[in-house]
C-alpha cells in the first residue's frame, strides 16, 4: 500500500458521512497537508512507512473527535418533532396566560402568544406540505444515504448553547423579577415601612405581574428539546 493510499484512506474514514462542503474539503486537505509534512520528517529520522504514519495521525486525534462530535440526523423528521414542540410549547403558554388577561400587561402578551402561535402552526403546516414527501419515505424506510436528507449537528456546541440559554434565562427572570420588586417595594424596604396588600385582588395582580416573565422558560425549553431529540433521530454513520 502506497504512502498516498494510506492517507486517502485514513481521511476517508476520518470525514465518513460528512457532507461534501467547502469547509470539509479545506479542512480535509489541511489535514493531508499536515500529514505529509510529518511524515515526511519522520521519515528522514529513520522511521519505516507505517511507523511515520501511525506517528503522524497521533497529532490529528483532536481532529478526530471534533468529527466524532457530530453527530448525522434525519433532517426532516428532526425539524418536523422540532416544529411541533414549539407549537405546543406556544399553545400553552398562551393557555396558561388567558386568565392573565385581567390586566393590561397580561392581555398584551396573551394577544402576542396567540398569534406567536398562528405563525408557528402556519409554519409547522407549510413545512409539512413541502416535506410530505420526504417524510413518507422516511418513515417507509430507514435506509438512506443521499446527504440531502441528513444534516450534522455538533453535540458539544449544542450543550453549550443549551447550558448558556439557560443561564441567560435564569440572569433575565432575576433582573425581572428584582426591577418588579423594587418598582413595588422598594420604598417600604428603604423606609423600614411594611408591605401591605389590600385585599386579594391586589394580591392577584403582584402574583400576575411576577408570574408573566415565567412565560419566557419557553426558550430554553425549546433549545433544551433540539438537543434531546438528537439521538432520536441520528442516523448510523454506517448506513
Amino acid at each position: 500500500m502506497t504512502l498516498e493510499t494510506r492517507i486517502n484512506r485514513h481521511l476517508d474514514r476520518l470525514f465518513a458521512g460528512a457532507q461534501d462542503t467547502l469547509e470539509h474539503r479545506e479542512l480535509k486537505e489541511e489535514i493531508r497537508g499536515n500529514l505529509l509534512a510529518r511524515m515526511e520528517d519522520y521519515l528522514a529520522k529513520g522511521m519505516s512507512e507505517k511507523q511515520a504514519f501511525q506517528t503522524a495521525i497521533q497529532h490529528i486525534k483532536g481532529m478526530e473527535q471534533l468529527m466524532s462530535d457530530q453527530r448525522r440526523v434525519k433532517r426532516v423528521p428532526y425539524w418536523t418533532a422540532l416544529w411541533q414542540s414549539i407549537l405546543i410549547y406556544s399553545l400553552v403558554a398562551w393557555i396558561v396566560t388567558i386568565p392573565t388577561r385581567v390586566k393590561l400587561e397580561g392581555a398584551l402578551l396573551n394577544n402576542l402568544l396567540f398569534i406567536l402561535s398562528l405563525i408557528v402552526g402556519v409554519a409547522y403546516v407549510f413545512y409539512m406540505i413541502s416535506n410530505r414527501d420526504n417524510l413518507n419515505r422516511d418513515e417507509q424506510s430507514t435506509q438512506s444515504s443521499d446527504q440531502d436528507k441528513t444534516m450534522r449537528i455538533r453535540m458539544s456546541v449544542m450543550k453549550q448553547w443549551q447550558r448558556r440559554v439557560w443561564w441567560l434565562w435564569a440572569a433575565v427572570m432575576f433582573v425581572l423579577w428584582g426591577t418588579q420588586a423594587a418598582l413595588r417595594f422598594g420604598s417600604n424596604i428603604w423606609f423600614n415601612r411594611p408591605i401591605e396588600v389590600d385585599g386579594p385582588y391586589q394580591l392577584a395582580v403582584i402574583l400576575v405581574a411576577f408570574a408573566l416573565p415565567l412565560i419566557s422558560i419557553i426558550v430554553p425549553l425549546i433549545v433544551n428539546r433540539a438537543y434531546r431529540i438528537v439521538s432520536k433521530y441520528e442516523v448510523s454513520e454506517n448506513i
